[in-house]
């Protein structure tokens, strides 16, 4: 029943809430403002997915040094148990893969964006 009341009073008091916004005009609508600045450090969409992807491998690599510790601790704490050696094993199997699946996003983003590049200077080449 809080919940509802709560719920109530919070959508009364955004709906009545004033709210003021401010707008700034380009360099063509007459305004002292300057425009819309790209809040990125990226100018196209393969500079931002280039650095998207830096910030993922970067993760990545964290990521897999833990899994592959955690493999690690599951084979001291096996203690010589086959089944919880197996599962120590195909710990550190799939955090091997994992490590081979980031260390190779690079190079597929490469070879797609060359790809990409190609394809589009080609296709300006015979249309235009």
């Amino acid at each position: 029943m809080k919940y509802i009341y709560t719920t109530i009073i919070t959508a009364f008091l955004i709906l009545i809430s004033k709210t003021q916004v401010y707008a700034q005009y380009g360099e063509g609508g007459g305004g002292s403002g300057s425009g819309i600045k790209n809040p990125l450090k990226s100018d196209s969409i393969q500079a931002f997915v280039s650095d998207l992807l830096g910030v993922v491998i970067q993760v990545g690599v964290v990521v897999v040094v833990l899994m592959i510790i955690f493999a690690g601790f599951k084979f001291v704490t096996a203690q010589g148990a086959p089944d919880k050696i197996s599962e120590a094993k195909r710990a550190l199997f799939w955090a091997l893969i994992g490590g081979l699946i980031v260390l190779g996003a690079r190079a597929i983003s490469e070879v797609v964006s060359n790809t990409v590049d190609q394809l589009t200077f080609v296709a300006q080449t015979f249309i235009g």
